[in-house]
């Protein structure tokens, strides 16, 4: 992993480097910087599941309705870029975190029960409303993704960013 080129999106707003109070087109245009980072290091609040810990994105069902990628193409990337293997989840285990699945949804819907357990049954363990189209605009430009989705509590964020901060040093 190249951590060199690595920028943080802060959905949170607990970190200093990178906060962003939702997705946007400030977040879009960092991404499509020349030339862009490498990895976007991603931290967002999720809803809609049991864990009292952070998780590390390993895949998304994308349930939004929403495409930042519509319009002209960008010349940053493909028109329709490969999201295979866009999350890298391969550090969880020196992170010790889990992996899951997210549902990425508009931003500010909540969930009624019925709609929560339909999400689980297409198998997402949780949802978040800035990890995928976060992502979208990473693949575009050809970054991989660190995604990482916590409870609401927000006491989690520090203790996530030192240890990135440590795996990235330690990988330089």
């Amino acid at each position: 992993m190249d951590w060199s080129r690595a920028k943080w999106f802060d959905f949170t707003g607990t970190i200093k480097e990178g906060q962003f109070s939702r997705f946007g087109n400030e977040v879009i245009e960092i991404l499509r910087q020349s030339p862009p980072p490498k990895l976007a290091i991603v931290l967002d609040t999720a809803f809609g599941w049991q864990h009292k810990t952070p998780a590390m994105v390993r895949d998304h069902i994308n349930l939004s309705g929403y495409n930042p990628l519509i319009g002209p193409n960008h010349p940053i990337g493909e028109r329709f870029p490969v999201i295979q293997g866009i999350y890298n989840a391969d550090d969880a285990e020196r992170l010790a975190l889990e992996t899951v699945v997210v549902a990425g949804l508009k931003h500010g819907r909540r969930l009624s029960s019925d709609d929560a357990e339909f999400m689980h049954v297409l198998g997402a363990d949780c949802y978040c409303f800035n990890v995928v189209p976060t992502m979208l605009v990473a693949a575009h430009a050809g970054c991989k993704v660190l995604a990482i989705v916590g409870p609401d509590n927000h006491t989690w964020q520090a203790e996530i960013a030192a240890k990135i901060n440590e795996l990235s040093s330690c990988a330089r």
